[in-house]
């Protein structure tokens, strides 16, 4: 089990969860995985997959399910005949937040929000996959363009778990920081607030690259031009889709990013250092030197210092990427400006704490250092917004 699997207490990876207490006595057990991925190709009845799962009936199969993937039978079935399902939050979710965060910039041309519905493509494997998130009281409607294969259905139910933090440890942060004189009453301000993750581990590295010591209005501007620049590169035209209009641009990939030309770069305004630092990673992931699926599967301090070794990725650059994709919720982005400002602010320190102070006011939140980060965050937006 990965690190971050062990991390998790709602919702574990398909698969590596304990076996639930409603087996049938000495019946075999099919991994839930497999029952997914039956349900998702509609081969076999629920009934009979019960059975094979263990369980005593439909309805045992269905409380399995929906414990541990988040989706029952019914969801499962619908996601493979149609690309459309609903996938259950598992626990407290707080809807308006989630769409906030989504829609921080209007202008992201590989993003868009339109009232609770979210647009983009969503990366698996080397394919971009077109789909529509709809975040409703009780769960998010998924709806997916084109057609995958039953395993690719699977991987895609399971990134978007990751996605949402639907897989984020929400219950053991709450009981660790219940009293605590300034966690607590942001925990009750901000219930059900997760971190969404970035779609994946490049991406989250890019962006952490991009927005390495510029303000965060630059920062996005420069997002768009990379989107831009990659789309081109691999297209040979303009930018048709759009936020505010046409349909969101997928995310470029490494082999987008080698085919920017030079001059492009300066034309957008990327210093010659962000430049060699975005084709590098880019380089990295390409020659296998960096592989989102091995360094998922390993423990923090082996992450750390693969990511450390790659040319740009500084300790903020290495804990973004832990936290933001890889779902690590220990996680401390040291030196973080609104980390700082929030440590100040929060504590009536006469100063924002330097690294040395910055650990020591989060250490009391460990192993959940990047969850209480967050809510850090999130409190400096309900500072603004009031």
């Amino acid at each position: 089990m990965s690190a971050r699997s062990r991390a998790a207490g709602t919702a574990p990876r398909a698969g590596t969860a304990p076996r639930s207490g409603t087996a049938a006595p000495g019946a075999s057990s099919l991994p839930e995985r497999e029952v997914a991925r039956a349900l998702l190709s509609g081969r076999e009845a629920t009934a009979a997959l019960a059975r094979a799962a263990g369980q005593r009936d439909v309805a045992a199969l269905t409380r399995l399910l929906e414990r541990k993937l988040l989706a029952g039978p019914t969801e499962l079935a619908a996601f493979g005949r149609t690309g459309r399902y609903t996938l259950r939050y598992g626990g407290p979710f707080h809807v308006e937040q989630t769409l906030r965060y989504l829609a921080r910039d209007p202008d992201n041309l590989a993003e868009r929000v339109t009232g609770a519905t979210y647009h983009r493509f969503f990366p698996l494997g080397t394919r971009q996959v077109p789909l529509r998130l709809t975040l409703g009281a009780d769960g998010c409607a998924v709806a997916v363009e084109g057609r995958l294969p039953p395993a690719d259905k699977l991987v895609l139910h399971e990134r978007l778990v990751r996605f949402l933090g639907l897989d984020q440890p929400l219950a053991g942060f709450y009981r660790a920081v219940r009293g605590d004189a300034v966690m607590a009453p942001l925990v009750r301000g901000l219930r059900g607030v997760r971190i969404p993750q970035v779609p994946s581990l490049w991406e989250a590295l890019c962006w952490a690259i991009i927005g390495q010591q510029i303000n965060l209005a630059f920062a996005y501007r420069l997002r768009n031009r990379f989107i831009a620049l990659g789309h081109q590169a691999a297209n040979g035209n303009g930018t048709e889709g759009s936020a505010s209009g046409g349909a969101p641009l997928p995310f470029p990939g490494p082999e987008q990013v080698l085919r920017i030309p030079e001059p492009a770069w300066r034309e957008a305004q990327f210093s010659r250092q962000k430049t060699a630092y975005l084709i590098g990673v880019a380089g990295a992931f390409l020659d296998g030197t960096l592989s989102e699926e091995a360094l998922d599967a390993a423990d923090t301090e082996a992450v750390e210092a693969t990511l450390r070794a790659v040319r740009g990725l500084g300790p903020w650059s290495v804990a973004y990427g832990l936290l933001r994709a890889l779902g690590r919720v220990d996680a401390l982005p040291v030196g973080d400006a609104g980390l700082r400002a929030a440590l100040r602010h929060h504590y009536r320190l006469p100063a924002p704490p330097d690294a040395r102070g910055q650990e020591a006011l989060m250490e009391p939140f460990r192993p959940y250092r990047g969850l209480a980060t967050y809510y850090f965050w999130k409190s400096l937006d309900q500072m603004r917004q009031e």
